[in-house]
């Protein structure tokens, strides 16, 4: 009875925890969104460009080095879900992830 419970608690638990939870929206990401499931680092822009389409927004870096595109996966809760891809200067992926470009290259903190 008491192994039960305890079961029964943790998925309770489990499912409150994921509900609305921005992790639970990136999972879901990696599935659907070509950007977020098929890039990797090293790709070419070329290559990146042919996956995920069009970029929202390309900028060059200023505290980070090369180019970075920056991608709309959608809106949660009335706020832009961005996924950012960075370009080394031989146009190849660097870095990727959940924020916008302009989040990513951010100035270092001292």
């Amino acid at each position: 009875m008491m192994k039960k419970h305890g079961y029964l608690m943790c998925t309770v638990a489990v499912t409150i925890g994921l509900a609305g939870c921005t992790a639970y929206d990136r999972a879901e990401n990696y599935f659907t969104k070509p950007v977020v499931k098929e890039v990797s680092k090293g790709m070419s822009k070329q290559d990146v460009n042919r996956i995920a389409g069009p970029a929202s927004s390309q900028s060059q870096m200023i505290y980070a080095r090369g180019s970075c595109n920056t991608y709309v996966l959608g809106t949660q809760d009335g706020k832009t879900q961005y996924y950012f891809v960075s370009f080394d200067e031989t146009g190849h992926v660097m870095n990727k992830g959940f924020q916008s470009c302009r989040e990513y290259d951010t100035a270092p903190k001292l």
